[in-house]
């Protein structure tokens, strides 16, 4: 059985992206939850989400000096792909800083690098000694590996380029966090405007399966928003479960010592309980 391969995206920053994506894999991959084998993706130049399961240091020697982050791998895909070098490009030791992180049956992790953003503007329409287009190359490398994974998570950046769209073609589903405010419910009219642009373009079928409420704080107007968004047809089904606005998961990125998952999310540790749950309902096993 292969991997589902799902992007989480949404055309407004700071609508909790990277936290999703983390939170997803660690409790998805936790030996006392689902034990599922997961492997994240981090697509965004911003790399939150890799400064988030990885210690800078092994970062920085063991895979950005080797040019063994994704920038490199866009940058020089022949090398990559005709040396099978897949595993060269995944950290697989020492993941999160959840306590229990050794005890994870799988949680896997493709870093990025800051460099994607000149790399991601620069990209050839296509690679001529490969025969193959950037818009195919995030489906291309990870084919050989989904036979090891329950599930792919991609954490996309908040832009519609080649990456994102690689990312696209790669997934079978996508989850769209929003904040419910007018912003960021903008942000969900352009990406599904995108999301239905591409199938037809591409002649694929990537599939919005929810709409995740995200940075909720329950004040009148969002709350307001929120119940224009569950109303909406044209929108993606809104998850029962709705993330909180709770700073402390946002401190427990930066901390480097060992955390339980109720010290990393707080109280936000049964949402994501229910999130993961959720999240199997939907996507499938």
């Amino acid at each position: 059985m292969t991997a589902k391969v799902v992007s989480i995206c949404n055309l407004k920053g700071g609508v909790g992206k990277t936290t999703i994506v983390m939170a997803l894999a660690e409790y998805l991959a936790g030996d006392t939850m689902y034990r599922k084998r997961v492997l994240a993706i981090d697509l965004d130049p911003q790399t939150n989400l890799t400064g988030a399961l990885m210690s800078e240091e092994v970062w920085e020697k063991q895979f950005e000096s080797r040019k063994a982050t994704l920038p490199y791998l866009f940058r020089n895909p022949e090398d990559f792909l005709e040396n099978f070098k897949q595993h060269n490009f995944i950290v697989k030791e020492n993941i999160s800083n959840v306590r229990n992180r050794n005890s994870f049956t799988c949680l896997h992790l493709i870093p990025s690098s800051p460099r994607l953003f000149e790399i991601q503007e620069d990209l050839p329409s296509n690679y001529s000694s490969i025969n193959l287009k950037p818009v195919d190359l995030i489906r291309k490398i990870i084919k050989p590996l989904l036979e090891n994974y329950d599930y792919v998570l991609i954490d996309c950046p908040p832009n519609i380029n080649q990456v994102t769209k690689s990312a696209f073609l790669a997934s079978d589903a996508c989850i769209i966090p929003c904040v419910p405010n007018r912003m960021s419910i903008q942000g969900l009219d352009l990406l599904l405007e995108q999301i239905d642009k591409f199938n037809r373009n591409y002649v694929h079928n990537l599939k919005p399966v929810g709409t995740l409420i995200s940075r909720y704080n329950r004040t009148i107007a969002q709350s307001e928003n929120l119940q224009s968004i569950i109303t909406n047809p044209f929108y993606p089904h809104v998850f029962q479960t709705k993330i909180l606005e709770r700073a402390r998961i946002a401190e427990g990125l930066e901390l480097s010592n060992y955390l339980t998952y109720r010290q990393k999310y707080d109280d936000s540790h049964s949402s994501m309980v229910e999130l993961a749950k959720e999240f199997i309902q939907r996507v499938g096993k």
